[in-house]
């Protein structure tokens, strides 16, 4: 059965110009999740300090802009813009005029990886949509991302009115969900489940799902897989999701 969790029930941290709430892990979730994920939001000229266990890790950029140092190196961030961290033990935010709004992720409970910090623009990273509806993914830690990334995945789907999703399940992994605007359904089994702006939910191992889009806006969100799925079965005979290069 999906775990869900609505913005009230996620342990927040608030300090002069920043907060942080905790989106996805054992702490937000109440069971064993090999991932974590936490939103940081910056007013305009605050910065906050990120602490990394130098596990895989990745730092995406839902709104604003700003810049985020590592060590000695500075790194521009922009709306959906993505900084990846792997073995890194932090990361400092600094926001822009318009302040920032970040999601940060990391695998957990492994060995820690070889640093390798790298940024992304918008525009460097794969745009992609559906071929069976007209969803807009974007590929954050993938295959077609050049991170070599082996513990966590991510994207961030977009979900237009009318849209849904094959149902499936996928046979080895936690898959993890961050509303990030919008409403929509999530179903599991007998189960519609009403997932809004704020709110995030884990499917585990083995748990169906699929998802639609049943309102006039549109519903995204931000998806992590941990580990990488190595298989995925389409529940319904002759329906599965598929997806080609945007534009």
């Amino acid at each position: 059965m999906p775990v869900i969790r609505h913005p009230e029930e996620l342990p927040e941290q608030r300090e002069p110009g920043w907060s942080r709430q905790v989106w996805a892990g054992a702490a937000a979730f109440g069971t064993p999740v090999p991932m974590e994920a936490a939103r940081y939001r910056l007013a305009a000229g605050a910065s906050a300090d990120v602490p990394l266990g130098r596990q895989e890790a990745l730092a995406f950029v839902i709104g604003g802009s700003g810049s985020a140092r590592q060590g000695t190196e500075e790194f521009p961030l922009a709306a959906e813009s993505l900084l990846w961290l792997a073995g890194c033990d932090g990361v400092t935010l600094m926001a822009g005029d318009g302040g920032l709004d970040v999601r940060a992720a990391e695998s957990t409970g492994g060995e820690p990886v070889a640093a390798v910090c790298k940024a992304f623009a918008v525009a460097g990273l794969p745009h992609l949509t559906s071929t069976r509806d007209t969803r807009d993914r974007l590929d954050l830690v993938t295959e077609s991302v050049p991170v070599s990334a082996s513990r966590i995945r991510a994207d961030r789907i977009l979900y237009h009115p009318g849209d849904t999703a094959a149902a499936h399940y996928h046979t080895d992994c936690h898959h993890v969900f961050c509303v990030l605007a919008g409403s929509g359904l999530l179903y599991s089994g007998s189960q519609a489940l009403r997932l809004e702006a704020g709110m995030s939910a884990l499917v585990g191992p083995g748990e169906d799902h699929w998802f639609e889009n049943d309102r006039q806006q549109e519903f995204s969100f931000v998806e992590f897989w941990a580990p990488p799925p190595a298989d995925t079965v389409w529940t319904v005979a002759g329906d599965r999701c598929t997806w080609a290069p945007a534009g």
